[in-house]
């Protein structure tokens, strides 16, 4: 599934409705504008250098979106507007998902559909395609198959379990779509390719879509899900101010075990270390926004409280690679 940059970098047919766009990230900030469109917060969870490549290629009402993360991150924002969107997953070892703080299984799961607001745990090299139309364009497709069941309720859940034969077909669909894209681009500016690639894709999804999706369509937030929601807005809530495992634990009337071990299965870290991530992403966003002849990064620093200036730079440097005034001084630059 990677594409490499030479073969295409932007590609834009003589029709406005066939486009095909690559770009690949060596900074997770630069990640996030470029998606800014989808009102995402993207937030670093792993420490080491960040590589994405992202993939876009549109076909008349469908858009289909590669994403591909070598580091562990972590997206929240808002649903969009009057459309559904369908997800898989692809990764080396099918690595479990997050979406909705449950896991998602990539060998089974279509999910998405952008009713909801996301909230999503992407591990270490996962791959996401996104299927992306107009809900007009699924409704059409679904009242010719006479799937009536795929109605507002329906679109309403967050996932649906396929077998695993029909997650396989839909990704070999897509691998070839991708395949053809990245080394024939011209394919699309065919004027019968927009109705062939829908009139192909969309039975082949709707099909496997079983009629009684209603037993397991909806992922609702557990008491678990929930005490980590609870925690993760505390410790936004308190970025200046020390906060202990005991402390937030006293806080959210819960225990220290059930918050480790909720923070560990979600995020595999520990609350704390979870908590110094958010405060490290927290800065390097105040770093690159902040005029370097006028800014104190020790000053900046307890502000999101790291009080030692070597502990602080040691931790900053594992997680994104350089050192904090290598940020500023980028910024410098700019």
């Amino acid at each position: 599934m990677s594409v490499k940059q030479n073969k295409i970098d932007q590609y834009k047919s003589g029709r406005s409705n066939h486009q095909i766009v690559y770009k690949s990230f060596t900074d997770v900030d630069g990640f996030k504008e470029f998606v800014a469109y989808r009102r995402l917060e993207i937030i670093q969870l792993s420490p080491g250098s960040f590589q994405a490549s992202f993939l876009s290629i549109k076909v008349g009402n469908l858009s289909f979106v590669y994403n591909q993360v070598n580091q562990q991150v972590q997206a929240c924002g808002d649903p969009l507007k009057g459309c559904i969107s369908f997800a898989v997953l692809w990764s080396e070892n099918e690595k479990e998902y997050y979406s909705f703080h449950h896991p998602i299984e990539p060998q089974r799961i279509l999910f998405g559909f952008n009713n909801r607001e996301a909230h999503s745990i992407y591990p270490q090299g996962t791959i996401m395609t996104e299927i992306v139309m107009p809900v007009q364009t699924f409704d059409t497709y679904a009242d010719q198959l006479q799937r009536y069941d795929l109605d507002n309720n329906f679109r309403s859940r967050n996932c649906v379990n396929l077998l695993p034969a029909g997650i396989k077909e839909i990704k070999d669909y897509l691998k070839q779509l991708l395949w053809l894209a990245v080394h024939k681009p011209n394919w699309l500016q065919q004027p019968h390719i927009e109705k062939l690639v829908a009139d192909d894709l969309l039975p082949l999804l709707i099909s496997h879509i079983p009629i009684n999706w209603n037993s397991k369509g909806f992922l609702k937030p557990s008491r678990q899900a929930k005490l980590i929601a609870k925690a993760e807005q505390e410790m936004l809530a308190s970025f200046e101010e020390p906060l202990t495992l005991r402390q937030l634990a006293q806080n959210l009337e819960s225990s220290s075990s059930a918050l480790s071990r909720g923070f560990k299965e979600l995020f595999g870290m520990s609350p704390m270390r979870y908590l110094k991530v958010r405060r490290l992403n927290a800065l390097r966003q105040h770093l690159k926004a902040s005029d370097p002849e006028n800014s104190s990064i020790t000053m900046l620093a307890g502000q999101f409280g790291f009080w030692s200036a070597g502990h602080f730079a040691r931790d900053y440097r594992a997680m994104f690679g350089e050192l904090p005034s290598e940020t500023l001084g980028k910024t410098a630059k700019i």
